[in-house]
């Protein structure tokens, strides 16, 4: 009897051991502020709630009237020779000298009249120096109504002051676009300091516009140029065959030097008191590079390697003829000199030559 209940006993232990001999304390998620003493004359470190998160304040809610939907106004230089300033506050813009504008002031003073006379709009001058301008009213207006029933209504009316300030190398100018004044048809509010940005940047964009739209004609009028040649073939005051130019002698001279490396010629010596250019000619080659990118093949004169020489002289009606020697003086043979004139030619279209 004994062992039966001894044997009860060992079984309900065995199968409640995991309670009866499980020693570690429960797990706590509640977080228990401990308040520290501190001792007199001590420094009280920061206290876990220094940094909680205030409640949240009920904020007012705008009204639709208070919230702007439109987009920032920004100055776009559009054109090539235009540029903004970081952190600019004013409607400005800057223009930079390039080759389609050519003289700086003039070419901008001329775009900005030519805006205001194609939008029929008033511009006066303000100054002896012609840098500063007025425009006459600019209304503007709001259509209503439908199909054939529409109607512009005149809103208001808004005048500038624009003013050109170029630096004194002439390179660069800067205009600045203000408004002067502005007048509403019908009752309204007074314009905030936004809208009157807006307006100056608006008619500023506008002009930059004007300023873009004229150098892309300039740049187009210049890729369809063709070089004029005057160059032809005939003869010179001794009879020899020459190639025969409209320029000066001495422009003559000059521009020649601007042919020699597209015709593979090098200036071994020269003499301008004689108007003559010794030169050496190698025949060029095309080169791997220049096949394999299939540019066309270098230009070639129909003469010989070795020297030669270039003789200038002057002609009736200031007119040169360059004639063609070889290196002991002698004249190149007519039927030579007129196969050299297509070379030249395209030699001097390539490189933008006056002859």
């Amino acid at each position: 009897m004994q062992k039966w209940a001894n044997g009860i006993i060992a079984v309900s232990v065995l199968v409640s051991g995991c309670s009866v001999f499980d020693k570690t304390p429960t797990e706590s998620t509640e977080l228990k502020k401990v308040n520290l003493q501190i001792p007199a004359g001590m420094a009280t470190p920061n206290q876990p709630a220094i940094y909680d998160i205030p409640a949240n304040q009920p904020v007012q809610t705008a009204s639709k009237e208070q919230i702007s939907k439109r987009s920032p106004t920004l100055v776009l230089a559009t054109a090539t020779s235009s540029r903004l300033e970081e952190e600019e506050k004013l409607a400005r813009v800057w223009f930079e000298r390039n080759d389609l504008t050519g003289e700086l002031t003039p070419f901008v003073t001329e775009q900005l009249q030519a805006f205001f006379q194609q939008q029929a709009i008033e511009l006066n001058q303000t100054d002896d120096a012609g840098l500063r301008y007025e425009t006459g009213w600019i209304k503007r207006s709001e259509t209503s109504g439908f199909l054939f029933w529409k109607s512009e209504d005149a809103v208001d009316q808004v005048r500038f002051q624009i003013e050109l300030a170029p630096r004194p190398h002439g390179r660069s100018l800067s205009m600045t676009v203000t408004l002067l004044e502005h007048q509403y048809f019908v009752p309204g509010e007074q314009l905030n300091a936004v809208q009157i940005k807006a307006n100056e940047v608006n008619l500023l964009n506008r002009v930059i516009n004007q300023v873009a739209v004229t150098e892309v004609a300039k740049a187009r009028d210049l890729r369809a140029q063709v070089t004029e040649v005057s160059l032809a073939p005939g003869i010179d005051k001794a009879g020899n065959a020459a190639l025969i130019t409209e320029q000066p002698l001495d422009v003559t001279w000059s521009q020649l030097e601007l042919l020699f490396n597209d015709l593979n010629l090098s200036v071994t010596d020269f003499d301008r008191s004689v108007y003559t250019y010794y030169l050496n000619y190698t025949k060029p080659e095309r080169g791997f590079w220049r096949t394999i990118t299939l540019r066309d093949a270098p230009l070639q004169l129909p003469i010989e390697n070795g020297d030669y020489r270039i003789v200038l002289s002057r002609l009736a009606n200031n007119h040169t003829a360059i004639a063609w020697l070889d290196k002991t003086g002698e004249p190149l043979s007519a039927d030579i000199v007129n196969s050299i004139y297509e070379p030249m030619v395209t030699a001097i279209r390539a490189a933008g030559a006056e002859l």
